[in-house]
């Protein structure tokens, strides 16, 4: 195991196997953001005094500097707000580092974390005189490379392993495209009431479809085994002739099938 590498075991048991990021990924990516910021906040200071004239604030009137400055400030607070949470825990420097901000059972961040995180940074982080001082010595000294912000909000920062897995589009995709094949040309292998699984029983077999690409042999084979044993029995069904994981996709099939009709 790698000394930044971020182990999560689900209740299910299943583990989930992150990079986290490190101080020059961060910075790298945050230096990025700030470019883009200041650039953006460049072009909204050279509007606002070619709307007045040149003479920025001296001719304008009191809503018009009192729309640059809030616009100013959108960009300079909003930017990581509004990017991380549309983005799914991303902004343009951390795609392009391939960083991704996740919570801390692996799971998307939500608006609320990344509020958090990101209240806490122009507060703390950024302390002393906006330098990420605290910030990075906070990312050193954590075991899991976490800012104030961070250990608030219940996140972490972790790489991205795009030349070991697709994207979650390309995964989507790509199984729409299967599943359509699979239903036009052979029956299920077998029917089941997806409601008797609970809530957890689902959240792991999702857990494990959407991670499996990161997980190496015997130990995505031995997962998809110790998953789908108890999902079989609570679902009554037989997986003759079908892999561990392959029933597991079939599971998850079923169950956004019948979901369409259930809810």
């Amino acid at each position: 195991m790698l000394d930044d590498e971020l182990i999560i075991e689900t209740p299910e048991r299943v583990e989930l196997h992150y990079v986290l990021a490190n101080v020059g990924n961060r910075f790298l990516a945050a230096a990025i953001d700030h470019l883009i910021q200041a650039v953006v906040i460049l072009i909204i200071v050279v509007a606002a005094g070619a709307l007045s004239d040149w003479r920025l604030f001296a001719s304008m009137g009191v809503w018009t500097a009192a729309l640059t400055v809030l616009a100013v400030f959108a960009v300079y607070w909003g930017y990581f707000v509004a990017f991380e949470t549309l983005w799914s825990g991303q902004t343009p420097g951390k795609r392009m580092m391939r960083l991704r901000v996740v919570r801390e059972d692996g799971r998307p961040v939500r608006f609320f974390e990344v509020f958090v995180r990101n209240v806490l940074r122009l507060a703390i982080d950024l302390q002393p005189f906006g330098s990420y001082a605290i910030g990075v010595v906070s990312i050193i000294f954590s075991a899991r490379s976490k800012r104030v912000g961070d250990f608030v909000a219940g996140t972490v920062v972790v790489k991205e392993r795009a030349t070991e897995a697709p994207s979650l589009n390309e995964i989507i995709k790509v199984s729409e495209i299967e599943q359509r094949r699979i239903e036009r040309t052979a029956p299920a292998p077998f029917v089941a009431d997806t409601r008797r699984l609970s809530e957890q029983d689902l959240r792991a077999v999702e857990t494990f479809l959407r991670r499996r690409f990161e997980l190496q042999e015997p130990n995505r084979s031995a997962l998809a085994a110790r998953i789908a044993q108890p999902i079989s029995a609570k679902l009554d069904v037989a997986a003759d002739g079908l892999s561990p994981e392959a029933l597991l996709e079939e599971v998850e099939r079923q169950h956004r099938a019948q979901s369409r009709y259930f809810d």
